[in-house]
């Protein structure tokens, strides 16, 4: 089955745009087939960027997973001075990402990346929706690898809903991290902090 987390190339194309406000700032992102919600941001994402822009996160940032791009530039277009990376394994939505920080006048580093540890850069904070189609082994292992890539004391940040695994997401990153926080829950959804 094709789903946003592959790299289908022969999926055809169909762009279109959408503005999206946040903190009375306008951005605009052009979507395609083949990524995560193309017709506007996804809840969930909308509140894991809420419950982050305004931390101290520190100055090399990884936005993994990025899609076409909308956590990785907002957190930049609010934290201007910070190395902000994003990732994704699917190259369309890696173009898209970085047509869209262009379009929003941010720089920020796009590039395909299947694994992190493979980048050779120890993070500050990595913010992560996690593909849950993908299956739990392998958001477990996004998991592992965050943890190997950041510096000690760093944060994940993750959003999930409850009946998409939650519980059990805190349970495994409870398992792997040094602390594990709930920093807010809405509509079904939970943001968590895992501190290494």
């Amino acid at each position: 089955m094709n789903h946003y987390y592959t790299d289908n190339k022969s999926l055809p194309s169909n762009q279109k745009s959408f503005t999206y406000y946040f903190d009375n700032k306008e951005f605009t992102f052009t979507t395609d087939n083949g990524v995560f919600s193309k017709e506007r941001v996804d809840y969930g994402s909308d509140l894991l960027i809420r419950n982050v822009y305004k931390r101290d996160l520190g100055n090399n940032i990884l936005d993994l997973g990025c899609g076409y791009g909308p956590v990785g530039i907002i957190v930049k277009a609010f934290n201007p001075d910070t190395d902000v990376h994003a990732v994704d394994v699917n190259s369309r939505a890696v173009e898209l990402t970085k047509l869209n920080s262009k379009i929003n006048k941010t720089d920020i580093n796009a590039i395909v990346c299947e694994d992190i540890t493979t980048l050779g850069i120890t993070f500050d904070t990595i913010i992560l929706n996690p593909p849950i189609r993908a299956g739990k082994k392998i958001i477990y292992d996004l998991y592992d690898k965050s943890h190997e890539c950041l510096k000690s004391g760093g944060s994940l940040y993750i959003v999930i809903q409850k009946k998409q695994g939650a519980d059990s997401s805190y349970k495994q990153l409870k398992s792997i991290f040094k602390e594990v926080t709930i920093l807010d829950r809405s509509a079904g959804y939970h943001i968590y902090q895992a501190i290494k």
